[in-house]
C-alpha cells in the first residue's frame, strides 16, 4: 500500500508541474551544457527575440521560422530556442563586399558592421564572413559588379522615377559616379564635391535610423528611412546635427560636408536605396 501511495504521489506531482508551469521544464546543469552544444538557447528573464537575435547575430525571422513561433511572437523564461546556424561565406578570388552583398541579398552596411571590417574596400581570399539576415542567393549570370540590368528592370526604374523625386542634399560637382569604378570595385551612390562645413540637408522627409561613425570607410554617416521602403545615405560628414530616431523634413539640415572616413577631400557620398537595393541617384534627383 505504501509503494502504491508513493507511485501515485510521483504521478500527481508531475501533472501538477505541467499544470502550473505549462511547457516549462526543469533543467539539470549537465543537460543545459549539452543543449548549448546542440545550438540551443534557454531564454533568460527579460530577454526578447530582438535581444537574442542581436546577441547571436541571427535574424529574428530565422529564429521564428526555426522554432515555429506563432503570432504575437512571445517567448518565455526557460523556453528552449533552437538557434539557426550562422551563414558563413568564404571569400573567393574576384569577390568584393558589394558583390557578396548582392549575391546574398543583404545590406553591405550590416555586412561590414557585423564582420567588424576595418574598411569596406579590403577583403581577402579565404576570409570567412558572417552573412546577416540571409534570405536567398540571387541566381543570375549577370556580372554583379557591372551594374547591368535587364530592359524590363530599367522600365520599372523609369516608372518609379516618375513617382518618386528626391532633393539634392548638397549642390556641387559629381566627382565619382554611380556604378563600377574598376573591376571588383563598385560605387553604390555618387560623390559630390562641396566646401567643408557646407550644409547637408535631408533629401526627403523621413526618420533617422542611423547616425554615427561605426561603419568602416564612411566616416560620419546618416541613414534616413522614408516611406515605401526608400532609404537615403549621407557619408563623410564633418559633423552630424541630428539624432537617431528624429523625424526630419525635406530640406532640413542634418549635418555638414567633410572628409571623414576613407576620403582625402571635402565631399558628400550620397546613396538612394529601395529596400536593400542601391539605385543610381541621378535618376531620382531634382
Amino acid at each position: 500500500m505504501k509503494i502504491f501511495f508513493i507511485f501515485f504521489l510521483l504521478i500527481s506531482l508531475n501533472n501538477c508541474e505541467k499544470f502550473f508551469y505549462g511547457e516549462y521544464e526543469i533543467f539539470e546543469k549537465n543537460k543545459i551544457k549539452k543543449d548549448f552544444r546542440k545550438n540551443i538557447h534557454i531564454v533568460k528573464r527579460g530577454e526578447n527575440l530582438y535581444l537574442i537575435s542581436k546577441k547571436f547575430s541571427i535574424s529574428i525571422d530565422e529564429i521564428i521560422k526555426e522554432n515555429n513561433i506563432k503570432s504575437p511572437f512571445k517567448i518565455f523564461p526557460n523556453q528552449k530556442l533552437i538557434l539557426p546556424k550562422k551563414k558563413i561565406y568564404t571569400v573567393i578570388k574576384g569577390d568584393t563586399l558589394y558583390s557578396i552583398s548582392r549575391k546574398f541579398n543583404v545590406d553591405k552596411y550590416n555586412l561590414s558592421k557585423l564582420n567588424k571590417l576595418k574598411t569596406i574596400n579590403i577583403i581577402y581570399v579565404g576570409q570567412k564572413l558572417i552573412i546577416p539576415n540571409y534570405s536567398r542567393i540571387i541566381k543570375s549570370k549577370v556580372d554583379l559588379d557591372s551594374g547591368k540590368i535587364t530592359k524590363k528592370k530599367n522600365t520599372k526604374i523609369n516608372q518609379k522615377k516618375k513617382k518618386t523625386i528626391f532633393m539634392w542634399p548638397v549642390r556641387g560637382k559629381i566627382i565619382l559616379k554611380y556604378g563600377m569604378i574598376r573591376p571588383g570595385l563598385h560605387n553604390d551612390g555618387i560623390n559630390i564635391a562641396a566646401s567643408n562645413g557646407e550644409d547637408v540637408v535631408a533629401s526627403r522627409q523621413g526618420k533617422i535610423i542611423y547616425a554615427g561613425n561605426e561603419i568602416p570607410g564612411y566616416g560620419n554617416l546618416i541613414l534616413i528611412k522614408h516611406d515605401k521602403k526608400w532609404v537615403t545615405a549621407y557619408a563623410h560628414l564633418s559633423e552630424i546635427t541630428i539624432t537617431k530616431g528624429a523625424q526630419v523634413k525635406k530640406g532640413e539640415k542634418i549635418g555638414s560636408v567633410g572628409s571623414s572616413g576613407t576620403v582625402n577631400t571635402s565631399q558628400l557620398h550620397f546613396e538612394i536605396r529601395k529596400g536593400k537595393k542601391a539605385l543610381n541617384p541621378r535618376e531620382y534627383l531634382l
